[in-house]
């Protein structure tokens, strides 16, 4: 019963959506619908419950992350050195025979991924839509699938996608687009009963370890040229082109829109997440940057812009109160700016434009303009 309910609702909601295109068919909103209806698309028919798996033997099956920890607090500069060496005191008692590299990577046009052994390359392309989450568990099923070929004996899997390897080892059930977790979860019970050993390891990406530079190569090669590596499609993976056209419609009106546009001369580019997105920074600080980008702050140049102030001049007299003048010219915070000019020439940095330092997001830069604010107490 669960599931006829849930068939007629998505029915409905269909024909809801189609009336809402009649009436409003310009609505940036509708009209991304109707581009995802005009779709071909052929989703394959997949169970959508959650799905359990079969246990593998823990003593056959091994998820080794030790090195996330071991290369925290190299040097930028001594990684592509300290790395390697890392690696090789770790994985260097192992045959060349034994180590499977895996690396998935996509173009603008196409996804694929790429396996290297010493005696053993692959190379393939995925079907669209696919992300490289996606191809990099095609990479860990193809190699697994293939160890089951060889001889009875220890194989290491080494990839840099850790999120991979944590969805593999996860014991929780698996969703819609699970077929090559759980096509490698299968193959992973079938190896511990025979018994192979295997050892899934997370490697970093791009620190010059041989075999994981040559999996980056060959999974580019996949990606462009590759032959197509059949799978299933889960229906939801769909909806990743519907995200991607947003975007490129999203670009379009921001990129020739009339609104914004001191804001657009900041950050050109959309982007779906902020710019402070992973940044260490206060609440304060964040508001602050945020009213400067947008052009929007209580100084006489916004607040008679929208209606707020009798004039859009500095008490000064001199000039426009905005940003720029509070921070660089006006005279009444000389003795305070004296002192940012000298901060600056210490640093090795020159005086910019309030506007070139925002939108070079030089965090350093913009958290002096902060503290330069709070010392000559101006509200933004």
């Amino acid at each position: 019963m669960r599931g006829c309910e849930s068939v007629g609702h998505r029915k409905l909601r269909k024909e809801n959506f189609e009336k809402l295109l009649e009436q409003n068919p310009q609505t940036r909103f509708m009209s991304v619908y109707y581009w995802y209806m005009t779709l071909e698309v052929s989703p394959s028919p997949v169970n959508t419950n959650r799905d359990n798996f079969s246990d593998f033997d823990s003593s056959s099956v091994d998820f080794d992350l030790s090195m996330k920890d071991e290369i925290t607090g190299i040097p930028e500069s001594f990684r592509s050195i300290g790395i390697p060496q890392i690696f090789a005191s770790k994985f260097g008692h192992v045959s060349g025979a034994r180590q499977f590299f895996t690396d998935g990577s996509k173009t603008d046009d196409s996804t694929g991924f790429g396996v290297y052994n010493e005696f053993h390359s692959a190379t393939f392309m995925l079907q669209k839509p696919c992300s490289v989450y996606i191809a990099e568990l095609a990479a860990i099923y193809y190699t697994l699938e293939y160890i089951r070929t060889l001889p009875l004996e220890h194989y290491f899997i080494f990839t840099d996608s850790l999120s991979s390897l944590e969805a593999v080892r996860s014991m929780k059930p698996m969703k819609h687009s699970a077929y090559f977790l759980k096509g490698i979860r299968q193959v992973l019970s079938a190896l511990s009963k025979r018994p192979y050993i295997i050892t899934i390891a997370w490697v970093p990406s791009h620190c010059s370890i041989p075999g994981n530079e040559k999996a980056d190569s060959v999974a580019k090669v996949g990606a462009s040229e590759g032959d197509i590596y059949e799978r299933q499609i889960a229906f939801d993976e769909f909806f990743e082109l519907a995200r991607q056209e947003t975007l490129i419609s999203w670009q379009h009106k921001w990129r020739d829109g009339e609104m914004g546009r001191w804001l657009h001369s900041i950050i050109p580019q959309v982007s779906k997440k902020p710019w402070f997105k992973g940044l260490d920074l206060s609440r304060d600080f964040i508001r602050v940057m945020c009213r400067l980008m947008s052009n929007h702050y209580l100084l006489n140049a916004h607040t008679f812009r929208v209606g707020l102030s009798e004039s859009n001049l500095c008490f000064c007299g001199v000039a426009y109160q905005d940003i720029e003048h509070v921070v660089w010219g006006c005279n009444e915070y000389r003795e305070v700016r004296s002192e940012l000019h000298e901060i600056l020439r210490v640093r090795g940095k020159q005086q910019k434009p309030v506007r070139e330092v925002l939108a070079g997001l030089d965090l350093e830069y913009m958290n002096l303009i902060y503290q330069f604010l709070k010392r000559v107490d101006v509200r933004v």
